[in-house]
């Protein structure tokens, strides 16, 4: 019995890790008072929402915080495949995830560019359906992880 309920943590937690890291391809943050939203992948590696040729753009920068953030549980859980012994390491890079990606609207840098000059804006940002998702797993992971840690004491 004490076996299949190792497995269990283990096989848990590499599947939350997974789930979150796939997050990425789902809305990660939408515009206040707006239907527009952008996924995690347009977060993560920049996108450019608006053009109007040489005269004015619009563009999300690459953001390598929510990159790492949405990387890191993937992260925790190939720590703990190809690791016996790493729920301690792989709940606190669950942790860190998770606070990176409830920090994603800080870190995510919008700048307009109008003849030349680019100006960062501040955008309103409310958390998108993706981005809850894989901070609540990641928070989850660290649950999994904590109740992992304290059977092994």
């Amino acid at each position: 019995m004490k076996k299949i309920t190792s497995n269990g943590f283990h096989t848990s937690s590499i599947i939350i890790g997974f789930l979150a890291t796939l997050m990425i391809v789902f809305p990660a943050l939408v515009l206040k008072d707006s239907e527009t939203s952008y996924t995690g992948l347009q977060i993560a590696f920049g996108h450019e929402f608006a053009s109007l040729g040489p005269w004015a753009s619009g563009e999300i920068k690459f953001n390598p915080i929510t990159l790492i953030a949405y990387l890191l549980p993937l992260v925790g859980s190939l720590l703990l495949l190809f690791t016996k012994k790493g729920y301690l390491s792989s709940t606190v890079i669950f942790l860190i995830a998770a606070i990176l990606l409830f920090l994603t609207p800080q870190f995510t840098v919008v700048t307009v560019t109008v003849l030349g000059n680019a100006n960062e804006i501040d955008v309103n940002w409310t958390y998108g359906i993706g981005l809850i998702i894989a901070a609540s797993l990641s928070v989850f992971g660290v649950m999994v992880g904590m109740a992992r840690i304290s059977k092994q004491a």
